[in-house]
């Protein structure tokens, strides 16, 4: 059931399927830029990416939002999306795209081997190293608070959310995943904080992906708040509401 759904989703192999780890080189920002962006708008950054800077900067760090496509989202549709939550609370969006609409290195590069090879492990390639590009732009071009960075997504970006952001404890204080896939934790750090939502008659990607690598994270020790509920493959405006409220909230646990 689980092939079946990849199969569904996703298509060709990337091009360049290289690092196995998911690691970000990127560090955080241990300083300010001397002249940040206060500007608020769109900022076209390295890597395909875009950032939204929201009203009122000021020039002090503030909070950064790191949002993934899914499968029919587009950077315009996620810009609509998250701007008015952006703007009320002050935090700044990271936008990237993908070698191919709608998903990323790692699933397109699972799909090409799923059935021919046994024992698969996630690969990472092009699309990991254009978010390491757009990072280390926003952090030069605009004030990000180090301790308040986190990643999100809906569907093949909720699985590639999961996987990259708990490879990247250094980085992602909170990680957010609305209706994941098969996703592959490969670190478990326990100051992260984690939001998994899904729909238990999802008929895409199936609840019981969810249901999985919640209770493994949890094995591990982490902290993770679980939403299931009475729906498809979605996210209903009272939990996309909970899960920004869950980012704005939080910083991570000390250690």
């Amino acid at each position: 059931m689980l092939i079946a759904a990849w199969v569904a989703l996703l298509s060709a192999a990337p091009a360049n399927a290289a690092t196995r780890s998911g690691k970000l080189e990127t560090p955080p920002p241990a300083t300010a830029p001397a002249a940040p962006e206060t500007r608020s708008g769109v900022l076209t950054l390295a890597g395909g990416a875009y950032a939204y800077l929201p009203k009122g900067l000021d020039g002090s760090p503030r909070p950064l939002l790191v949002v993934l496509a899914g499968a029919r989202d587009s950077a315009s549709d996620l810009l609509a999306a998250y701007r008015t939550h952006a703007d009320r609370h002050r935090f700044l969006l990271l936008i990237p795209t993908g070698q191919l609409p709608g998903s990323w290195d790692m699933i397109e590069d699972l799909k090409s081997r799923l059935g021919a090879e046994f024992n698969v492990q996630p690969r990472y390639g092009r699309d990991l190293a254009n978010i390491d590009r757009a990072l280390a732009d926003v952090f030069a071009r605009a004030a990000v608070d180090p301790k308040r960075i986190g990643v999100i997504g809906f569907s093949n970006g909720a699985t590639y959310a999961l996987s990259i952001g708990t490879a990247n404890p250094q980085l992602f204080g909170t990680v957010i995943a609305l209706s994941p896939g098969p996703a592959y934790p490969t670190r478990f750090d326990k100051a992260q904080r984690v939001f998994v939502s899904h729909g238990e008659k999802d008929g895409v990607l199936p609840f019981d992906n969810a249901r999985a690598i919640v209770a493994r994270m949890r094995g591990r020790g982490m902290t993770v708040e679980f939403e299931r509920f009475d729906g498809n493959h979605e996210v209903p405006r009272a939990l996309f509401e909970k899960a920004i409220a869950f980012f704005v909230a939080g910083e991570p646990a000390a250690p």
